[in-house]
């Protein structure tokens, strides 16, 4: 993360200026919330955000060229800016500041808010989202920026299995490799050939939690956080959905997974999603757990190899991973009506 004080915020003044040819800002401040890129408010009215590295710049593209398919389709995105260069993106060291690839973009209006208060909320979420697929219906565009296997569980449970074959010595070994042991056993659990036996066919937005939604009192009111957008399996975007909206606890908390929400988002969705095929409605149901074992596994590599997620330097890299994969493992026992192995 970019370290910000006073000449952080005059420099990043300077930059959005010269980078960008708007009127240099007044202000600039950190904006709180995500793990992936580095985001700050400019003067109320754009974020600039520092993209991650594991998204290349040809990402920014993609949004561009998408943003006014999804506007037209009713759903409200933030727009990009180009640079003066007339990309969709600007190299921080080509003008003199922090190193990587900048976008600014519009700031929408809303509020952002990290667990779902009542079921109008959770209604307003899958209006949403079926609202952001139907607009994406049948668009054409080909990617410039893809990220293959995100969701290729059989691929996460061979890194996770990996790495407790190869990481013997780590602090923490024991623990991980007991909840290793636990998931591969709940992996029997899921019915994973109804969700990849689907076809990869439309545009998903590939992070739906709940954080990646502004609201305007109970009503969902602006969609962000475009850049995992892909042509992937609908049931991929269901599943953390109700992953994430379902449960009101943080990722490394004690779960406490909503069974009523869930079902309204799935019986919702299929409602107002009038265009998905009859093999995407049969994925929907496993999709959730899917998905939620998949991130354990995730999670329980990072906890031995300590390479990718962002974490709480407080609590330490590995052991803030084995809380969340733990986590993750209770959420999917819970979805399971508490079956645990």
């Amino acid at each position: 993360m970019l370290e910000f004080n006073d000449m952080t915020a005059a420099r990043m003044r300077r930059f959005v200026h010269e980078a960008f040819g708007v009127p240099e800002p007044s202000a600039c401040a950190p904006l709180a919330g995500g793990l992936i890129n580095d985001t700050f408010c400019v003067d109320g009215r754009y974020v600039l955000q520092r993209v991650n590295p594991i998204f290349g710049a040809a990402v920014n593209s993609d949004i561009a060229s998408l943003v006014p398919v999804l506007s037209r389709g009713g759903v409200c995105v933030p727009s990009l800016l180009r640079a003066v260069t007339g990309a969709w993106c600007a190299e921080g060291g080509d003008f003199g500041f922090e190193p990587g690839n900048w976008r600014l973009m519009q700031l929408l209006p809303g509020e952002s808010r990290q667990s779902a208060g009542n079921m109008s909320q959770i209604r307003s979420l899958t209006r949403a989202l079926a609202r952001f697929h139907g607009a994406l219906d049948g668009c054409g565009h080909v990617f410039a920026h893809s990220r293959p296997g995100v969701h290729d569980i059989e691929r996460h449970a061979e890194a996770f299995g990996r790495a407790v074959a190869e990481r013997r010595e780590h602090r923490l070994y024991r623990e991980v490799s007991e909840l290793h042991a636990r998931a591969v056993s709940l992996m029997r659990h899921i019915d994973f050939e109804s969700v990849m036996d689907c076809p990869a066919q439309r545009i998903i937005h590939g992070d739906p939690k709940i954080t990646n939604f502004l609201f305007s009192e109970d009503e969902v009111c602006g969609v962000v956080d475009l850049d995992t957008m892909a042509r992937s399996r609908v049931s991929f975007d269901i599943g953390d959905a109700v992953r994430s909206w379902c449960n009101p606890k943080r990722e490394d908390e004690e779960p406490s997974y909503d069974r009523e929400y869930a079902r309204e988002v799935v019986g919702l969705y299929e409602e107002e999603a009038k265009f998905l095929s009859a093999p995407e409605r049969r994925s929907l149901k496993s999709s959730a757990p899917f998905i939620t074992l998949e991130l354990c596994m995730r999670f329980g590599r990072d906890a031995l190899c300590e390479d990718y997620f962002g974490y709480d330097a407080s609590i330490g890299h590995g052991e803030h991973s084995l809380h969340r994969a733990e986590a993750m493992y209770a959420l999917v026992c819970q979805m399971l009506e508490g079956r645990e192995v």
